[in-house]
């Protein structure tokens, strides 16, 4: 293997492999593609439906901290560890947010260069799309958008329950107006998720100038007078230190959590806290600050249907449904679970601020170990959630030992608007079960249980107990013009930092409302075709 690279990236996720794909394109020089998780040989990583699998299987098992106001509970907050990263293991949702998001990007947050027009073209260059056609979409991109080939009759049933309660049909979330209820696209392509790793990185994968390397832990990016110049990093279970150098760039895309670490072990990052841990400080950057996260909470409710997901994975079911997938590509596995969206103005506010998934099966996929589990019942999931939260968290070592996992304090409702989004969040779900065609099948709703629609404090008490991370992790690198408040520049180098670039959601200042892999593959675009104009 060689020692030198012209690139070398930190991260064969969502937004790794994307710039990976680009740089080789451009023939801009040698790729060196780092991964700290395996390969993404399973079938698993292929089939829709088995979403719940390759996600518990394939995560970093990172936790929070005690949450102070969710009654002192650590919840999970895992992220794909794996080729392909989120985009191996996530829901599948195509979700690119809301314009208004990244027009106050623009206004609000200062950065004045991430307006709604400045984005969308780099989520149309992503994007090949097999039914919508309009200013906002494209058929041309690397990665595949395409409508769900399974619909369950209880997502049909929620659906028609929006319109009910007086939400419009939409068939697209990702044009004009993401207001309404209908199905989410997803990054499928003929029955197959399509990852990042399975589209862009696959589309040059023989090229020689590409060196991929899994199972490979980075320790820290090596720095010579505020320059960055090479990556050190360890193999498996070996101790023993590789050192690579990058003659041209190298880019931290290891995700919201991986990439602040990354950034603090190599002495960038808040000065008091590296004193703290003996790491000399390279740079002193609001590393690991403004961490936020999206959060959700399932309303569950038993059916009188008994046609439920439930069963479908044993015996004589799951052989038919497996057998109808590998020949056929069709089929109930083909569902991403997570069929039916709706997006609900719930204050006002002239944009959605709450988020429906709707589950044909009772959501008992990603409890905190020790929590209650959900009963063995045919039943319907509501996950219902506040799309633009104001509380702030923070991501700090354990220790100089890149082995050891971050301590993450998201601060979770930490904010008493996010309490009050929630709370409404909760009764707009409960609303939805009351509608005639969910009322035509609901046996009981048992989450939560007997509460009335108007008891604020009893929602806010089960709230407390039972909201969790809808797993879209942001801001933890935020980008802004100046190195007091941000980490990185609009065009993604690291603050008085010389040829190092953060290339993924930790850059949000906000998170989008919505879900978060769109996001993630329009950073890389544009982050590659900065690293590209800069060679140019």
């Amino acid at each position: 293997m060689k020692q030198e690279y012209d690139y070398i990236i930190i991260g064969a996720g969502s937004a790794g492999c994307v710039v990976a794909m680009r740089l080789l394109e451009a023939k801009a020089g040698s790729v060196l593609l780092l991964e700290a998780g395996g390969k993404d040989s399973s079938i698993l990583h292929k089939i829709p439906a088995t979403v719940v699998k390759v996600f518990q299987q394939k995560s970093w098992a990172y936790m929070t901290t005690p949450q102070q106001h969710c009654n002192q509970r650590e919840m999970i907050l895992a992220q794909g560890k794996v080729l392909g990263g989120g985009s191996a293991v996530n829901g599948m949702i195509y979700c690119r947010g809301q314009r208004h998001d990244y027009d106050l990007w623009a206004s609000e947050w200062g950065c004045s260069n991430w307006s709604y027009q400045a984005v969308l073209p780099f989520f149309k260059k992503a994007e090949n799309n097999e039914s919508l056609a309009d200013e906002f979409h494209s058929q041309n991109g690397v990665l595949p958008v395409s409508e769900n080939r399974f619909r369950h009759p209880l997502t049909l049933a929620c659906i028609q329950a929006g319109q009910q309660m007086g939400m419009k049909y939409v068939n697209d979330i990702n044009g004009w107006d993401q207001d309404g209820v209908g199905f989410y696209q997803t990054t499928t392509k003929n029955g197959e998720r399509a990852s990042t790793s399975k589209t862009y990185l696959k589309s040059v994968e023989t090229n020689p100038n590409l060196c991929v390397i899994t199972d490979a832990l980075v320790h820290k990016v090596e720095l010579e007078n505020n320059v960055a110049v090479g990556v050190q990093y360890s193999l498996g279970q070996a101790q023993e230190l590789v050192s690579i150098q990058a003659r041209k760039e190298i880019i931290v895309s290891a995700g919201t959590i991986g990439s602040p670490k990354v950034l603090l072990l190599s002495g960038i990052g808040p000065k008091s806290h590296l004193e703290e841990l003996d790491i000399v400080c390279q740079q002193d950057l609001p590393v690991g600050e403004n961490f936020h996260d999206h959060l959700h909470m399932s309303i569950n409710a038993t059916v009188t249907t008994n046609n439920s997901f439930l069963g479908e994975d044993k015996g004589f079911k799951a052989l038919k449904h497996g057998l109808q997938w590998y020949f056929t590509r069709s089929g109930l596995l083909t569902s991403n679970i997570l069929e039916g969206a709706g997006f609900i103005d719930t204050h006002n506010l002239g944009r959605p601020d709450v988020q429906f998934h709707f589950l044909p099966v009772l959501d008992n996929f990603d409890n905190t170990p020790g929590e209650k589990a959900v009963a063995q019942e045919h039943g319907l999931t509501i996950k219902v959630g506040h799309l633009q939260p104001k509380a702030r968290g923070v991501l700090r070592l354990r220790s100089k030992n890149p082995s050891d996992l971050p301590i993450i304090d998201p601060n979770y409702l930490g904010h008493q608007d996010d309490i009050d989004a929630n709370i409404r969040a909760v009764k707009a779900g409960l609303k939805l079960l009351k509608q005639p065609a969910l009322q035509a099948i609901v046996k009981e709703v048992t989450e939560p249980a007997n509460i009335d629609l108007d008891d604020d404090a009893a929602i806010d008490r089960w709230m407390r107990q039972n909201i969790k991370t809808v797993y879209h992790p942001a801001g933890s690198c935020k980008m802004g013009d100046s190195a007091q408040d941000s980490v990185t520049d609009q065009q993604l180098k690291v603050h008085g930092i010389e040829r190092l670039r953060v290339v993924d959601c930790s850059i949000c200042p906000q998170v989008p409302s919505g879900n978060t892999n769109a996001v993630a593959i329009m950073i890389a675009e544009r982050g590659a075709a900065f690293i590209l104009n800069d060679v140019a």
